[in-house]
């Protein structure tokens, strides 16, 4: 896969952007430089680990690709401290969007087939295309829809820095997964020197799992459709929220279950209003489509 610039719709050309030289026009700062360098020392340690030419060649182009996306974040970053750069900031978050799907692409059709690509190499690869997949369907589909251009400025700020956050977790998951699969000593927190970061994230995380779990617990001897309700509602809540603070191994597992809560609380709602149905509770409920309130 070539890591020169992929082309951008018209639509986007619209906007008063070299985009091609966007992320050179900021000079770097002391802790982007520090960054930069400690990236480029971990990935150029971790495929010299890599004995197969090939998966070599896939591994490099994979971690360029992802090397240019935290780029974009950057130039993203430098806006959200400046006026009137909301649409610039939601025209590179398109052409971001536009380049991790061509990364997908890549990793599903020549990275994962790969006859040299080991057992645990695929299943990182498989893991960070669902990541991405994930996040870049929730971005673009439920937040940063068409029609955000009509809606306030504060509220178009909030989505673009909630989107930049979710991105910048979901490519530094990514670049940890796959370098560590040639380097497990390789060190998250230090890498992108956010241990600060992360530590809240997993205090969050913390408090959102027990608060899911309390839940479930009361469900599990209140089984009515009213609690499997807020059970159902607060899942939802997990998973459009702190869940993206897990690894991409577990929130498979995660998604998996939370279909079956949902067709659990519509099969205890169809047996409930069957139940109701019958003739000894016909002076209760006269209705089939009673609620139990009434």
């Amino acid at each position: 896969m070539s890591t020169s610039h992929l082309a951008i719709s018209d639509d986007l050309v619209l906007q008063p952007l070299l985009l091609c030289d966007a992320v050179q026009a900021d000079s770097a700062t002391e802790n982007e430089q520090q960054f930069r360098a400690n990236l480029e020392r971990e990935t150029t340690s971790a495929i010299q680990q890599i004995e197969s030419p090939a998966v070599r060649e896939i591994v490099q182009n994979i971690l360029a690709e992802l090397v240019r996306f935290f780029d974009w974040l950057s130039r993203i970053e430098s806006n959200l401290h400046k006026l009137d750069t909301l649409l610039e900031n939601l025209s590179l978050l398109e052409v971001l969007q536009f380049e991790a799907h061509g990364l997908i692409e890549f990793i599903e059709a020549r990275a994962i087939p790969s006859e040299g690509a080991s057992e645990k190499l695929r299943e990182v690869l498989e893991g960070i295309v669902y990541g991405i997949n994930h996040d870049l369907r929730r971005i673009f589909e439920r937040e940063l829809v068409r029609s955000v251009t009509d809606q306030s400025t504060p509220l178009v700020y909030g989505k673009i820095l909630h989107a930049h956050g979710l991105l910048t977790n979901c490519f530094q998951q990514s670049t940890i997964t796959l370098l560590q699969v040639f380097k497990p000593s390789v060190d998250g927190a230090s890498l992108f020197n956010d241990s600060e970061l992360r530590m809240k994230q997993t205090l969050v995380l913390c408090r959102d799992l027990s608060s899911l779990m309390r839940i479930v617990q009361h469900a599990e001897t209140q089984a009515d459709p009213d609690i499997l309700r807020k059970v159902v509602r607060k899942v939802l809540e997990f998973r459009d929220g702190s869940m993206q603070y897990l690894m991409y191994k577990d929130w498979r597992g995660y998604e998996t279950l939370a279909p079956l809560l949902h067709q659990f609380l519509c099969y205890l709602e169809i047996l409930y209003g069957h139940v109701k149905m019958r003739a000894v509770l016909a002076n209760i409920f006269p209705y089939s489509d009673t609620h139990d309130d009434d």
